[in-house]
């Protein structure tokens, strides 16, 4: 009846639109979501879904669920990925941990209905298919959104319990036995940890921070994450590693306490940091950070030369994962491959051209690095003549 009542009023509203008799300016838009925003007395018709979801909620009566939000946030991904079942069930894990932050009960049923009528309300040739597709989305979407739903936070107390109480043997126990244990698993693992004890102390001691941030903060966990993960892409870290990393966590934190429910929160936490590092590392390891990675400008050239040429420059100054990016140009000039940056200098200063313009990556270059002379100078004053050349046009 809900339903009805709102997919009645948004036609309403709609034909007044087509009569020309409301106006379009205006329309509410809310991107901070800090609330759902109450559009009763409101004569504008929303024409986007975001908007559209703000006035039914509204209408339903459920202005006050401030939870639909967070899942209005990540609906745009959880539809775009809705075939790639990996992907999904990451994005609804992080989306549980989010919702477990609000007053239960959370009637996930009731974000259905708001969907659907501002569905209705937006597409003019909705017909029983689109009703049956969209409903069996959210289907499997409320499916992995209550794996965990009246658990996670009862697992976020006894994971915090956990690590709060730890003696100072413990944690050193931990420290030593993760890597010892990852190394027994993986010799492999040894040739990408040549670091010295202290640091492999801090990435032990980073990864129990993580853990709970999951459960504490996960949206800005999973920020933080993601520039980890594109970081791990200039250091060339496999995504095989990642999973045996994992299992020899699990394994020393079991021998550290009984209480199983520490375990289950420890390794569902820990799970999802290593898939959410696993895809931006996959996703952010392009060919042209793979030629930075060998410091080679042969392979760097060979990287970009089947790039469009309106997207060449930004190949070589821009990857992007999510909110997070890095330059490889950068990339390359700290990590030392100067071979491989001088071969991105050449490349975005040298003048290219089709039948309808010319190409030149001057503008863009100063764009994404407006300090980029003070860069060079500081850092790798070997490439200021290779700048200024491709500067004298």
């Amino acid at each position: 009846e809900e339903e009805e009542e709102v997919a009645a009023s948004s036609a309403e509203l709609a034909d007044l639109k087509d009569a020309g008799e409301v106006e379009q300016d205006n329309v509410v838009d809310d991107p901070g979501g800090e609330a759902l925003t109450d559009m009763r007395g409101a004569a504008n018709v929303p024409t986007t879904f975001h908007d559209m979801f703000i006035f039914n909620a509204a209408v339903m009566g459920h202005a006050k669920c401030t939870w639909m939000n967070e899942i209005l946030q990540s609906f745009d991904s959880i539809v775009a990925n809705i075939s790639n079942t990996y992907r999904l069930q990451e994005e609804c894990d992080v989306l549980s941990m989010r919702l477990a932050k609000y007053k239960r009960p959370i009637e996930l049923a009731k974000y259905k209905a708001v969907m659907l009528a501002s569905l209705r309300s937006l597409c003019r040739d909705w017909s029983p298919d689109h009703e049956v597709a969209w409903s069996w989305l959210w289907q499997n979407v409320e499916r992995l959104l209550s794996a965990h739903a009246d658990t996670l936070s009862e697992l976020e107390r006894s994971l915090d319990k956990l690590w709060s109480g730890l003696e100072d043997h413990q944690q050193q126990v931990l420290r030593t036995e993760l890597f010892e244990k990852f190394f027994a698993l993986t010799p492999a693992g040894q040739d990408y940890f040549k670091q010295s004890e202290t640091r492999l102390h801090f990435i032990a001691d980073r990864m129990v921070a993580y853990s709970i941030a999951m459960y504490k903060k996960p949206k800005d966990t999973v920020e933080e994450l993601s520039g980890l993960g594109l970081r791990h892409v200039g250091y060339g870290i496999p995504v095989e590693m990642f999973p045996p990393f994992t299992t020899a966590a699990i394994q020393v934190v079991r021998t550290l306490t009984e209480d199983d429910s520490a375990v289950e929160a420890f390794s569902l936490s820990v799970n999802l940091i290593s898939r959410i590092l696993c895809r931006v590392i996959t996703e952010g390891g392009t060919v042209v950070m793979r030629a930075i990675n060998a410091n080679s400008g042969k392979q760097l050239r060979k990287a970009i030369a089947g790039a469009p040429r309106g997207k060449r420059a930004l190949w070589m100054l821009n990857v992007q994962v999510g909110t997070q990016c890095i330059s490889p140009l950068f990339w390359a000039i700290e990590t030392g491959g100067l071979d491989a940056a001088k071969a991105i200098l050449q490349d975005l200063l040298t003048i290219r051209a089709d039948r309808d313009q010319y190409y030149f990556g001057m503008g863009i270059l100063f764009e994404r690095h407006p300090d980029i002379v003070g860069r060079l100078c500081n850092d790798a004053p070997a490439l200021l003549p290779t700048l200024l050349d491709g500067l004298v046009w």
